[in-house]
């Protein structure tokens, strides 16, 4: 039996589905939740050991899903999945605690390789990203656990 946990936060079941078939050869357990109050409810039973979350959601967003998370004193890591490429965002959501982001859409086998980096302690340290850095660079260039700029050519459908 899998003995290490990810906990897949999305509003949109497809993604959720998208995210879990991409770390479905992986040997983990996967749990999903479709909003942030629920994801921090299943947390008090059933702990992650790395979390995956959308930013944008309705109700509760993963900026606020952070944040509560770390006031109730939970470290685990949490990979952010985005659209936004802001570097205002990025750099609010890495003092918030995130440990990486990938933009949206992403390649499976990147995600992969960023929850396995999490799980057996490999991924890079994390960089901080200063907002006022011109924004003509990429994210993915600014932060190592961001996707690599070619990202944008997955076929996937992470919408």
């Amino acid at each position: 039996m899998p003995s290490k946990r990810v906990l897949v936060i999305d509003d949109v079941s497809v993604v959720r589905g998208f995210v879990k078939g991409a770390l479905k050869h992986l040997d983990l357990r996967l749990g999903e939740a479709s909003g942030a109050e629920q994801a921090l409810a299943m947390l008090e039973s059933m702990p992650a050991d790395v979390i995956i979350c959308d930013l944008n959601m309705p109700g509760m967003g993963g900026e606020a899903f952070v944040h509560a998370l770390r006031e109730r004193g939970d470290q685990t890591p949490i990979i952010m999945l985005t659209v936004e490429g802001d570097r205002k965002v990025i750099a609010k959501l890495l003092q918030a605690g995130i440990q990486g982001y990938l933009l949206k859409p992403f390649k499976p086998a990147v995600l992969a390789e960023r929850v396995l980096e999490l799980l057996d302690g490999t991924a890079p340290p994390i960089r901080p990203i200063s907002a006022s850095e011109p924004s003509d660079d990429t994210a993915a260039e600014a932060e190592p656990e961001a996707a690599p700029p070619d990202s944008a050519e997955s076929t996937g459908t992470a919408g």
